[in-house]
């Protein structure tokens, strides 16, 4: 999956026990709960939609020994059940959370955010939905956001955090001729967990924080990074152009990379400086970073 951004995405999870669609339920029997996911106001790593192949596991919170982490995979728009189908068999009302992408282990998982990772930036952009609720009569159950209506907001959302950089040429400099080559950015927690029954995403505060090199490919002037959600002030920014190094610093707004949020920031490459924008906020949530100055 490509590095995008997208709004919501409705998706509908058909957990049918065959792929008829027009398949009748016998309310006086087992009914096999059906699921409507929305992707909230935050960006997947992969697009505007949900790609055929990807995987997500659904829980029935109060069944989860027998309906623990179970997993779907996207075919032709819709999610189906790749090992068996969730049913609702009493008359109680059921809840359901659910994650992405799948694992088959589930629990806590251990990730990193290197360079390595950030090549395939699906594998990193852990999303939770939790709170849907179905019974037998009413076995369509929607994780997604209800809000509008007086109810919660059940919908998947992003629990890393992300930082988008998009370069400019300022004073004194033509991009048409010569592109930055590669950014680094230090003092960061690159690995940390994914708890695929509560949706946290948590840094591993012991380990040593450390830096991450980005190529810049085909000319490409924005770039963005997936991270476990941590705390830092600001970070150290190196952009190397025309085999020089012009140094930043990024001021991370509240002092925290937080869960959700996509720090944006504008970066330009002047004569002998790099003209750094102030962090936002905003659906990621994207977070406008501010303007810095960097100079070789």
């Amino acid at each position: 999956m490509k590095t995008r951004f997208f709004a919501l995405a409705a998706l509908a999870l058909a957990l049918a026990a065959c792929n008829n669609d027009n398949e009748i339920l016998n309310n006086d029997g087992p009914v096999a709960a059906r699921f409507i996911a929305d992707i909230a106001p935050a960006t997947r790593a992969s697009g505007t939609t949900w790609d055929n192949g990807d995987r997500i596991g659904v829980t029935d919170i109060g069944n989860d020994t027998q309906y623990g982490n179970v997993p779907f995979i996207l075919k032709n728009g819709k999610f189906e059940a790749e090992e068996k189908v969730i049913y609702i068999e009493d008359a109680e009302t059921h809840t359901f959370r659910a994650y992405y992408p799948y694992n088959a282990v589930g629990g806590t998982l251990a990730a990193t955010t290197d360079a390595t990772a950030q090549q395939n930036q699906p594998a990193i952009d852990f999303l939770f939905a939790s709170g849907a609720t179905g019974d037998k009569n009413n076995p369509v159950v929607s994780f997604t956001d209800k809000t509008a209506k007086g109810g919660e907001d059940n919908s998947f959302h992003h629990r890393m955090s992300q930082i988008t950089l998009t370069f400019e040429a300022g004073d004194g400099v033509d991009f048409s001729v010569v592109k930055p080559e590669r950014y680094t950015l230090n003092g960061l927690l690159l690995t940390g967990t994914f708890n695929t029954a509560d949706g946290i995403a948590t840094a591993d505060n012991g380990a040593q924080t450390g830096e991450l090199a980005m190529n810049l490919a085909d000319g490409n002037l924005t770039s963005s990074i997936i991270l476990f959600p941590q705390t830092v002030a600001s970070l150290p920014l190196v952009v190397n152009y025309k085999s020089q190094e012009y140094h930043a610093t990024l001021t991370v707004p509240e002092g925290a990379l937080q869960a959700g949020n996509n720090y944006t920031y504008t970066v330009k490459v002047r004569n002998k400086e790099l003209e750094v924008s102030e962090a936002t906020i905003s659906p990621w949530h994207d977070v406008e970073g501010g303007d810095a100055s960097a100079e070789m």
